[in-house]
């Protein structure tokens, strides 16, 4: 596989689609790709961005994408203004099997019953990346956004592909407002869909998940009151006063989505030396009228789980992001293979402008220390800030937040 990457930031979303096509392919040493990622701000029109990529790339290949916060190459880490970012890619000895989705709005199960059964038997597959639309229902200022569940469309998708294969990939998202988002799907633009990428042949991928947010304390909590993306109460007590005690005050709830807490799903059964990497995140969207309860982004929770309070941590972020990249490349030098593209899937709530510690400043992101390895490992870079990252982790594929999700593919 060979890979071009371009990048544009522009409010002319036509022009900036040409933009950041002409920029992908003229660092391609190659004529017509076979395939092209694609990603913009959610701010851009994405009809007229999609065109600007079709009038430079033609009308027969294949485009994936859609909107993202912000996104990441390997000169560039962007989420002001309106930026995109393009890879195109031309396969070797290597291929990728596309499905496409809808109705997802309508059964996330559904959805991923229906992208299982239009892929064929693949082997020699390595990957399957996996992308969706956050954004159920969109929020306003007075009414909390309802999302896509991540964990029936990966449970629709796995209980029926015909080989077991490692899933990673993202939920779209493209503002803090939590707006609709869109898809590019191959030949068309959608809403309400998941797309699936198989990549197979002469390929290996490794997955890297970085994480950032450390238990508050060892103590456990039961969830005993939830309803879809709503938590009530833990322990039998009323959810946001729970938080309060435990925190010491109520500042962070200041904010929405909350920037200095979220909560973490245990991935075992044990409170003793637990490190990041034990927990999946989920970030609390903002707080119910009258401290009713707890908007999560994911709604996935059920009464008698248990959950720790997670408290965030950027400097943590950072560290982690380099040490999981750092053992990422090492094991690949290590099994001997050759790296030739890097995709990077970052949570929005990441970036620099959303947390509230002023030490963290633009330029100290987590994705600043995989883009620095990267380089020096001379590794081709797409990434993009989105709203829930999707890996392996604890056993199996699963939907993560405040995380980042690193995939290096090689041959």
């Amino acid at each position: 596989m060979k890979v071009g990457i371009g990048y544009s930031n522009g409010e002319d979303a036509c022009v900036a689609g040409q933009q950041a096509a002409k920029a992908a392919m003229a660092q391609a040493s190659f004529g017509n790709p076979d395939l092209v990622l694609a990603f913009c701000s959610g701010r851009l029109d994405h009809q007229e961005f999609y065109r600007g990529l079709r009038l430079i790339l033609g009308p027969e290949v294949n485009i994936f994408g859609g909107s993202a916060i912000g996104v990441i190459t390997n000169s560039q880490l962007s989420y002001q203004g309106f930026p995109a970012a393009v890879a195109v890619l031309k396969f070797e000895d290597n291929y990728c099997q596309m499905a496409v989705a809808s109705g997802l709005f309508n059964s996330p199960f559904n959805a991923g019953e229906q992208l299982a059964a239009a892929l064929p038997n693949m082997p020699d597959a390595s990957l399957l990346l996996l992308l969706y639309d956050s954004i159920k229902f969109a929020g306003s200022e007075h009414i909390a956004p309802v999302m896509n569940p991540s964990a029936p469309l990966l449970r629709g998708l796995e209980m029926n592909l015909s080989s077991k294969v490692p899933v990673a990939g993202a939920g779209l998202l493209g503002d803090q407002g939590f707006a609709h988002t869109q898809q590019f799907c191959g030949k068309s633009i959608a809403q309400q869909s998941a797309t699936a990428l198989v990549f197979g042949g002469n390929l290996t991928s490794y997955i890297g998940v970085m994480h950032g947010c450390q238990p508050l304390s060892t103590q456990r909590y039961t969830v005993t009151g939830i309803f879809g993306q709503y938590l009530y109460t833990l322990d039998g007590k009323p959810a946001v006063g729970v938080i309060d005690q435990a925190f010491g005050s109520s500042n962070w709830r200041q904010r929405s989505p909350v920037s200095k807490l979220c909560l973490g799903i245990p991935a075992t059964d044990s409170t003793s030396h637990a490190s990041e990497n034990d927990y999946s995140n989920r970030l609390i969207s903002g707080i119910l009228p009258n401290d009713e309860g707890l908007i999560l982004f994911e709604p996935d929770m059920h009464e008698g789980m248990q959950i720790q309070l997670m408290c965030r941590s950027p400097a943590l972020s950072r560290v982690s992001a380099r040490t999981s990249t750092e053992t990422l490349l090492q094991q690949i030098k290590q099994d001997g293979k050759q790296p030739f593209f890097a995709l990077y899937m970052d949570c929005a709530g990441r970036v620099a402008q959303f947390d509230d510690n002023d030490r963290h400043k633009a330029g100290q992101e987590d994705a600043v220390e995989v883009q620095n390895l990267l380089n020096s490992a001379r590794i081709p870079l797409l990434g993009f800030y989105c709203g829930v990252e999707i890996a392996p982790h604890a056993g199996k594929s699963r939907g993560l937040d405040w995380s980042g999700v690193l995939i290096v593919f090689t041959r």
